[in-house]
């Protein structure tokens, strides 16, 4: 059984590696013809009795896949195709080779690659910043690269902020659903020393603006007016690199990008995973099984819904999908570079 699981994934696996440049379509077909050809089961799933319901879902997820030219949305529409044979063997997955990297392009341009915005990755943003804030304050163009990047938390990226500044704006922040158990989540983790120091009182303020709005939403932050003292003159012009696993706390970071007159967005739409979050886990009453749910809702909502919808660049980059860029500087990052520095020379 452990050997034909091992078979199966690798073989699921090379389907997506063949298909790097995300010909999703292409990608399809091949998965479709492995399954009805090497999958031990397809025989009993598909069958007299299930034979039209899988031509009929079959079609639905090809006209969908074809219709889509990134990665993850790609997998992710292939994962629902498998689904019809309700076999927890049958699984996808995506490598993603994607490095930590600072370096510099040529005279005029430094790429900033950054894999995800977890906790443990705020003081490597932090360092790389603080380690080449000279290089950064006298070169004309920052690329930030975030491809693969499925967020963490935004207290990670607070040191990149300044250098997208260029003008006051607003925040939208979120809204907690003040319910009994959310309640009890903070009080628990008051109680057990799980609020990170420094932490507790604001924590105190929340539950009682909780209690006194129990069974509402509550905001404990207005919209906020982002201002600060100055305007970096470098860098001049800044580009995000986004593709379709940009997510989380990586979509809230392009939306502050959004509010800046230096910064362009290029690649794809992101995932689109925002409109709720702050997930907290809870443990069910059989043992070792747990739920994260989000507690909060976004105050953009409902005029401005991101969820499975993602946010669109301001440039879109037509080239393949590159899951395997490591820290090199690749065809993404050049047409980045090639484009900025058109602008550049407009002004």
């Amino acid at each position: 059984m452990k050997q034909a699981l091992f078979i199966l994934t690798f073989l699921l696996v090379s389907i997506f590696t063949i298909g790097q440049n995300c010909n999703c379509l292409e990608n399809f077909n091949y998965l479709k013809a492995k399954i009805e050809n090497d999958y031990a089961g397809f025989n009993d799933k598909v069958n007299e009795l299930t034979k039209t319901e899988y031509e009929t879902h079959t079609e639905f997820y090809r006209k969908k896949i074809a219709e889509t030219t990134t990665t993850q949305r790609c997998v992710l529409l292939m994962e629902k195709w498998l689904e019809f044979f309700n076999d927890k063997h049958l699984r996808m997955s995506t490598e993603i080779n994607i490095y930590w990297t600072f370096k510099s392009i040529d005279s005029t341009a430094l790429l900033f690659r950054i894999p995800d915005f977890s906790w443990n990755s705020k003081p490597i943003i932090d360092s790389l910043i603080r380690n080449n804030y000279d290089l950064i304050s006298k070169t004309p163009i920052l690329i930030i690269d975030l491809r693969g990047n499925s967020g963490g938390i935004d207290y990670s990226y607070l040191e990149l902020l300044p250098f997208l500044y260029t003008h006051p704006y607003e925040s939208k922040g979120v809204e907690w659903l003040a319910s009994k158990g959310n309640i009890e989540h903070f009080e628990n983790a008051l109680e057990s020393g799980k609020i990170r120091k420094g932490y507790e009182e604001d924590v105190i303020n929340q539950i009682r603006i909780m209690k006194e709005h129990q069974n509402s939403f509550v905001s404990l932050d207005s919209i906020e007016l982002i201002e600060r003292d100055s305007v970096l003159e470098f860098p001049q012009k800044i580009g995000l690199i986004v593709n379709d696993f940009c997510a989380s706390s990586c979509e809230q970071f392009i939306l502050a990008g959004k509010n800046s007159s230096k910064t362009t967005v290029f690649g794809t739409n992101t995932l689109g995973v925002l409109d709720y979050s702050n997930s907290v886990p809870v443990s069910l009453p059989v043992e070792n099984i747990s739920l994260r749910y989000p507690m909060t809702r976004s105050q953009r909502l409902p005029e401005y819904p991101i969820d499975n919808i993602g946010i669109e660049p301001d440039v879109k980059i037509n080239l393949p999908d590159n899951l395997d860029v490591k820290s090199d500087i690749d065809d993404w990052v050049l047409f980045v570079k090639e484009y900025l520095e058109k602008e550049l020379e407009k002004k």
